[in-house]
């Protein structure tokens, strides 16, 4: 076991519920992980599962209405941050926890330039001069490897390219040196090339800034070479949970496997590539029973009505499936 002392974020029974006029949409339902610090913890899962809307949950971003964090506990080096004021939670954000978001191109400002986006961030958080604060996003823009960052610290994003702009958005995150770095879909449409530089920049970052890192992708290559540990997610719900060595070794749920035999392997000769029948059900209309339970081949009528908690397989290994030996 790990000293508490240790977790940076503990998320303990996490529900996040959207209340719209065709009903009510469960996104996020009892979710539980926690983040070390300096380590990376990967959530994984198809779209759909509750992955952003956990993440929105953290930084405490859930537009109200329709959204509302219903129960449970963030705990962020031991305070719940759903107990601080909003003053405080804005204190919070940029500082100590800062986030990546999917698409630089709408997260940014087009208006502004990106050095001010930047220096924006010192300037509240660590309340330094203009000058200062132009200083650092220019070390900022050089630490992320965007060359000539004297010239680009006054561009605008519609003159850089994606890469660019990705960049600039890590740029912002990490101005104020944050503890945890929140990294929702990072790498999503960008070229195989610039993906493999954006992880490497990141890996190099959270080693020099000693930060941890919550890593939230659909993609299990990029869980494999960055993640220490992985939470795989499913309607809403962790479905499996270990150590990243443990779980693509060793598998578990039927969902998890079915994500691992989806992806081309260099080392199999495959005419087709498995695919999980149907979709991720509704967060407004969950089944009974196991939620996967309906795309599961190995489903049996107990599934389709037990309630299933998430258990300990092994020594960190837990799984939501009755059909798991633990």
């Amino acid at each position: 076991m790990v000293d508490a002392e240790e977790h940076l974020l503990e998320v303990r029974n996490l529900c996040t519920y959207f209340h719209t006029e065709e009903g009510l949409g469960k996104a996020v339902d009892g979710v539980s992980f926690e983040l070390r610090r300096g380590e990376t913890l990967g959530l994984v899962g198809e779209s759909g599962c509750g992955k952003s809307v956990s993440a929105l949950s953290v930084m405490r971003l859930i537009p109200q209405p329709p959204g509302q964090i219903e129960s449970g506990e963030i705990l962020f080096g031991g305070r719940d941050l759903l107990r601080l004021s909003e003053e405080e939670m804005c204190r919070v954000r940029g500082d100590e926890i800062a986030m990546i978001f999917q698409e630089p191109m709408t997260s940014l400002n087009p208006v502004l330039t990106c050095g001010f986006q930047i220096a924006e961030s010192v300037i509240l958080h660590q309340g330094v001069s203009k000058q200062e604060a132009r200083n650092r996003a220019i070390e900022m823009l050089r630490l992320v490897g965007i060359p000539a960052p004297e010239q680009r610290v006054d561009e605008y994003p519609h003159q850089l390219s994606g890469g660019m702009r990705q960049r600039v958005m890590i740029a912002i995150a990490l101005s104020c040196n944050p503890q945890l770095l929140i990294a929702d879909e990072p790498t999503t449409a960008l070229d195989v090339t610039i993906q493999a530089q954006i992880l490497e920049l990141l890996q190099r970052l959270q080693e020099e800034l000693k930060m941890a890192v919550l890593m939230i992708t659909h993609d299990l290559g990029v869980i494999a070479e960055v993640a220490d540990r992985v939470a795989v997610m499913y309607a809403g719900q962790v479905v499996e949970y270990a150590s990243t060595r443990d779980l693509f070794n060793s598998p578990q749920h039927p969902y998890t496997r079915g994500l691992m035999q989806s992806v081309p392997r260099l080392d199999e000769s495959r005419e087709r590539l498995e695919i999980i029948s149907g979709i991720v059900p509704d967060a407004r209309e969950f089944p009974e029973g196991c939620r996967f339970a309906p795309r599961c081949s190995l489903a049996e009528d107990r599934c389709r009505s037990a309630s299933v908690e998430l258990r300990a397989l092994s020594e960190g290994h837990l799984g939501r499936c009755l059909k798991m030996e633990g």
